[in-house]
């Protein structure tokens, strides 16, 4: 067993005893206890990759000097979740902002014309992204884009892609299956789906983490992604969390656009870094 495989087995069997410790005392995402387990639960795959690196001297480049390739990092996320929210048209229906804006207290931002809404939330979404939510982000992405990575470049860009996403996705397996996390109506298709999702973000997220120059333009990617995510599926009527939104079938038509572009630039035969 290679170390990537190894240490993959020991981030899933740390993170699932910690879940299933919550699970059996708390026992539900609606608990104020939620929050704190959900950064301890993305922090476990930082630690684990932090520790190994240490031991086996493996340098993991968590920052570098900022660049455009941060930019394009924030603002990707909001341009996937807008459009496929677009793809989403013919799998739902569409409501606009009547969902949020009956939720609002009467003037105020609730008499705002519809674009100026979205524009206020997207923008809320993303400061968050950036701000609030990078720092869980980063967790996960010193394992999925830092060690596991360094672990499997040799394997080529798309190859490593696929295994980071799919032990990516299979780490979400009891947060989707016991909590409904993304796919409450559908929790074992949820944990397929999910799946699904992290290996059609994998390459993207690879390519930025490569181009940014440092594991936190993917971490700024991860937080964003969590913040705007959620915008995809606002503006339908009891959306089907299988149909609907980017972690839907109308987000995985934009992801899958997103990666046959991102072939031009990482050409399959490419058997090194994407940068």
């Amino acid at each position: 067993m290679n170390k990537a495989d190894r240490t993959s087995l020991i981030t899933l069997a740390l993170s699932w005893a910690f879940f299933a410790a919550y699970y059996l005392t708390v026992g539900t995402a609606q608990s104020p206890w939620f929050v704190a387990f959900g950064v301890v639960y993305m922090w476990i795959p930082g630690l684990v990759a932090l520790a190994l690196a240490q031991r086996e001297g493996l340098t993991l480049q968590i920052w570098s000097r900022p660049n455009r390739w941060w930019l394009v990092a924030w603002l990707l996320p909001a341009l996937f979740a807008l459009a496929s929210l677009v793809t989403s048209l013919p799998l739902g229906r569409y409501v606009g902002l009547a969902n949020v804006t009956q939720h609002l207290p009467a003037g105020g931002v609730a008499t705002w014309p519809e674009p100026a809404l979205w524009a206020l939330m997207l923008a809320s979404a993303l400061l968050a992204g950036a701000t609030l939510n990078v720092w869980p982000a980063l967790g996960e992405e010193l394992m999925w884009r830092g060690y596991l990575w360094e672990r499997t470049r040799a394997l080529g860009f798309w190859p490593a892609s696929l295994q980071i996403g799919v032990v990516w996705g299979v780490w979400h397996a009891p947060l989707v299956y016991f909590l409904g996390y993304n796919y409450p109506e559908h929790r074992l298709w949820g944990v397929v789906f999910m799946v699904i999702f992290t290996v059609l973000l994998t390459p993207w997220m690879l390519y930025l983490r490569e181009k940014g120059g440092a594991i936190f333009a993917a971490a700024l990617f991860h937080g964003s992604l969590n913040a705007v995510g959620g915008l995809s599926t606002l503006a339908f009527a009891e959306p089907n969390d299988l149909l609907v939104g980017l972690t839907g079938l109308g987000g995985f038509v934009v992801l899958a656009l997103a990666n046959l572009y991102l072939r031009r630039l990482v050409p399959p035969e490419v058997q090194e870094s994407a940068g």
